[in-house]
């Protein structure tokens, strides 16, 4: 009897060490998310119970973490219920061994943050014809600038709010116009139609449409890109240095022609720019002896243009993203390296800074995080003197409405019917933007230009 309980003993301490013991082993699991209708969702992050990121989903829906049974894991999405999960064997199959696959689905959201404002309203066509699609378009108190094309020919077109048509006009094919980006509109407000060679300034009187004189491509940047914003005092410039880790802002006097700066904004890469920079410097005096030593951090070497030789750098060095608003002749400017805004008045005077953390996924996040939406995008609503912050997951566009005075988001608008909007803009609180439909023409993605009311 002793001898069979000292059995039934060693037996049970055995089974409870190997329990222990599986408890503390690490597994491999292979998590595939999607949501209730079967499509595999990317984006999808995964932490673990402290919080930290441990893993985010692919194209595929899938990613591979490393934990042990019974830890905790949460999984989130900005546009679903997040799921916390405590790993144990009925939710895993295995694969291999130690391999295991766990299948999560998860739930859309049902609410949301007090923060958003949930659209009911359906996004309707800004302009209905089938027969064409939109190449480009620009929004402003005069109405809606449009470049659009049936496959042949392409015309510029000038449409009320209510897709009333005022003017319309057919496009010389001997521009031979940009696919993209081919409307510009310059500090002053003008709109310019872009040619692959070519500027030309559109003038709209009543019902007619003319395109004024042309001038190249080079001379049209050379007026246009560095100016930033013009006030009744001082037109501001901008200077990009050290491929783009430092930018730096100049207002000139309109009276006198003094130039002064007005803000400098670097990233934490500068340094690594500038010794980038030195190499390269250092690399033509030893092909070519006697150059000069004169270090000029706005040229760019022609050699160092290639694209094998630039890649590296642009992998690397992705320039910051420093805009600037003119708005009520003040000018405002955000850096998002030391998360503030930059306040000046109309002569450049400064006024003071506000601190902004609407960028960061965070209180505590870093601002180049894996799983943070922020689209490095600002949207301007000249009507209405409002700032849009836009963010992007999953193809999902979020707009969040920014208090210049004390940087905090005022309302959120998610964009949900159609993924991955394009050129995005904002006019008198309505959001209008371009979407890929169902239709190909001549082998072409077709866009369609929508446009859609925000709360008031």
């Amino acid at each position: 009897m002793k001898k069979l309980l000292l059995i039934s003993s060693l037996l049970f301490l055995c089974g409870m060490t190997l329990l222990a013991q599986k408890d503390d082993a690490f597994v491999n699991v292979e998590i595939i998310v999607s949501d209730n209708q079967g499509n595999v969702l990317k984006d999808v992050a995964i932490y673990n119970s402290k919080n930290r990121l441990i893993g985010i989903t692919n194209h595929e829906g899938i990613t591979w973490i490393s934990a042990q049974y019974s830890d905790v894991i949460i999984i989130s999405h900005l546009s679903f219920e997040p799921k916390v999960i405590k790993i144990s064997e009925s939710d895993l199959y295995e694969k291999e061994f130690n391999n295991f696959i766990m299948i999560v689905t998860l739930e859309h959201k049902t609410h949301v943050l007090p923060e958003v404002t949930i659209v009911e309203k359906k996004p309707q066509l800004a302009y209905e014809n089938k027969e064409v699609w939109v190449l480009d378009y620009s929004v402003d108190e005069k109405g809606i600038m449009a470049v659009t094309s049936d496959g042949k020919k392409s015309y510029l077109l000038h449409l009320g709010f209510e897709q009333d048509t005022i003017s319309i006009k057919e496009i010389d094919k001997k521009l031979d116009i940009l696919y993209r980006e081919i409307l510009y509109r310059d500090i002053f407000g003008n709109t310019h139609l872009m040619s692959l060679d070519s500027a030309f300034q559109i003038h709209s009187v009543k019902d007619d449409l003319q395109l004024l004189y042309g001038v190249t491509l080079e001379k049209h940047q050379s007026t246009f890109k560095s100016i930033e914003a013009l006030t009744d005092s001082i037109v501001v410039t901008k200077k990009k240095l050290y491929s783009g880790q430092e930018v730096v802002y100049f207002y000139t006097n309109r009276n006198n022609g003094n130039t002064e700066v007005l803000c400098d904004v670097y990233g934490s890469s500068r340094e690594m720019a500038k010794n980038w920079r030195m190499d390269e410097i250092r690399l033509r005096r030893a092909l070519n002896p006697g150059e000069s030593d004169f270090v000029n951090p706005y040229e760019k070497p022609l050699e160092w243009e290639a694209f094998e030789a630039d890649m590296l750098k642009r992998v690397m060095l992705q320039e910051i993203y420093v805009p600037l608003l003119n708005i009520d002749n003040k000018i405002y400017i955000f850096d998002f390296q030391k998360d503030y805004i930059y306040k000046y008045d109309e002569k450049g005077k400064y006024l003071g800074k506000t601190e902004i953390s609407f960028h960061l996924k965070s209180r505590y996040a870093r601002r180049d995080a894996l799983d943070n939406p922020w689209d490095k995008k600002l949207i301007y609503d000249k009507a209405r003197k409002e700032v849009y912050a836009q963010y992007i997951s999953s193809g999902t566009v979020t707009l969040k409405n920014i208090d210049l005075e004390n940087g905090n988001v005022i309302y959120t608008y998610v964009l949900d019917d159609h993924y991955f909007p394009e050129n995005i803009q904002v006019y008198d609180g309505v959001i209008y933007y371009q979407f890929i439909d169902t239709r190909m023409t001549f082998g072409k993605d077709c866009r369609s230009l929508y446009k859609l009311k925000v709360e008031d």
